[in-house]
């Protein structure tokens, strides 16, 4: 087993876009959902999000009512949709490459997102990884609730959820590589052993200028 492991962030890292507000505009083009708050929940959502101030429960809570009585079945249907027409097409190319670099090395992959992991999970599998974290819901009578199960894959809840893992797995990596674009990721980029930034925010850019650490700039 490989001494080393990769890690991932999902949005603005291995696609080109936020996954969770994707997910949003594509139910509301179906007609699935058709309350514009929902959409305008996302937008602050996304500003709170990149100010560092994002109540993740809070906006849970709120975007899954959409989702409410709909059986879980049914939203798989809509997700492999959903992963075909609209992620498959932002999937960075050089994502893609590196993803077969850590493959062909046997070196296991982790996808950890702070989108809900119904998403999270969809995509990864269509990108062939095994592994993915994202925060899972509390779950009544076959359909999910906005009631947050366990640690929440977000800011500090990423090493955490890494970690219980990691311990499962009875791995114990001497080298972490972590990807992110987002200074959220503060946290898991001290953890990891080495960091590489995908076209980071400010804040981040200036981190990695500081600590040495590897730029990316992935297109499309």
């Amino acid at each position: 087993m490989s001494k080393k492991i990769a890690v991932f962030d999902l949005d603005e890292t291995l696609i080109c876009g936020d996954s969770g507000r994707l997910w949003t505009k594509y139910l509301w083009e179906k007609r699935i959902i058709t309350d514009s708050r929902f959409i305008e929940a996302d937008q602050k959502m996304m500003s709170d999000y990149c100010a560092g101030k994002l109540d993740m429960q809070e906006y849970l809570v709120f975007s899954l009512q959409a989702l409410k009585q709909i059986p879980f079945e049914q939203i798989d249907i809509w997700l492999t949709d959903f992963v075909e027409t609209k992620i498959k097409s932002i999937f960075y190319p050089a994502a893609q490459k590196q993803l077969d670099i850590y493959r062909q090395q046997n070196i296991p992959v982790i996808i950890i997102s702070a989108t809900v992991s119904f998403v999270v999970k969809k995509i990864a599998s269509a990108f062939g990884i095994q592994t993915a974290m994202g925060i899972d819901m509390v779950m009544k009578e076959g359909c999910y609730t906005g009631e947050i199960h366990g640690i929440p894959t977000f800011r500090e809840g990423k090493i955490a959820c890494l970690q219980q893992w990691l311990e499962k797995q009875n791995l114990s990596p001497e080298h972490i590589e972590f990807y992110t674009d987002s200074i959220n990721d503060l946290p898991m980029c001290l953890f990891a052993n080495e960091v590489f930034t995908v076209n980071a925010d400010k804040k981040l850019q200036s981190e990695a200028e500081i600590r040495g650490w590897n730029q990316l700039n992935w297109l499309l």
